[in-house]
């Protein structure tokens, strides 16, 4: 009786165990966060403020194909950078770009902007707006 007893107390310290977030790695991690969806990695917290989508629907006549932007926030514990992304062939009239850099204490991560979901050029589906994107820790 006394072994189930240190069995569960053994099963439930490990289950209440701090989980460690996984960390950014120099060959790049893809991320996949909705719009004011925040998560951890490693000591950096990545946040996604906006998404301002003006891409052309599919099957759609438009006067301008658009583009789509999302505003990342990212921090750790002393600093924080605020980066925008952009897709779409309308980015150069935006001046934004698909890659950016954030620069946090001594770290400087690069990011790039895989897709913004739902992609209205691809599907008619409307759902939960996603920021796909990989980053990666260059110093």
């Amino acid at each position: 009786m006394k072994y189930f007893f240190w069995l569960g107390v053994m099963l439930l310290a490990v289950s209440c165990a701090k989980r460690t977030a996984p960390a950014i790695d120099t060959n790049g991690t893809v991320i996949s966060l909705a719009l004011h969806e925040k998560k951890a990695y490693g000591n950096i917290t990545i946040a996604v403020s906006r998404i301002q989508e003006s891409r052309c629907p599919m099957n759609a006549r438009c006067i301008r194909a658009g583009e789509a932007i999302a505003d990342l926030t990212i921090s750790d514990e002393k600093s924080s950078a605020a980066v925008s992304l952009c897709t779409g062939t309308d980015c150069g009239m935006q001046k934004k770009e698909a890659q950016a850099t954030a620069i946090l204490s001594t770290h400087q991560y690069q990011l790039s902007l895989v897709d913004i979901l739902p992609n209205p050029t691809k599907t008619l589906e409307k759902g939960t707006q996603k920021v796909l994107f990989s980053i990666r820790k260059i110093q």
